[in-house]
């Protein structure tokens, strides 16, 4: 899909890993930026767990996603 950007790496934990990463993503135009997120499973948490703590940290406006990064690249992003 796209390469990530370098505040986008910083804000997703677990990264540089390859994986689904549970995220919130703001749509600014025609292009998601991933504002932050956590790596699936991380540390033995659920999907569930894991989404329940995020959105208290992100603007009204985003929303919850799963984002597929493999090496620097944003490969899918799907609506949770």
């Amino acid at each position: 899909m796209r390469m990530l950007e370098d505040y986008e790496e910083v804000a997703l934990i677990g990264y540089p890993y390859d994986g689904d990463y549970i995220a919130a993503v703001d749509r600014n135009g025609d292009r998601a930026r991933l504002l932050g997120g956590e790596l699936c499973g991380l540390d033995g948490a659920t999907l569930a767990h894991q989404a329940t703590a995020l959105p208290k940290y992100y603007p009204q406006a985003s929303h919850l996603v799963i984002a597929t990064i493999k090496g620097d690249r944003l490969v899918a992003i799907r609506n949770y």
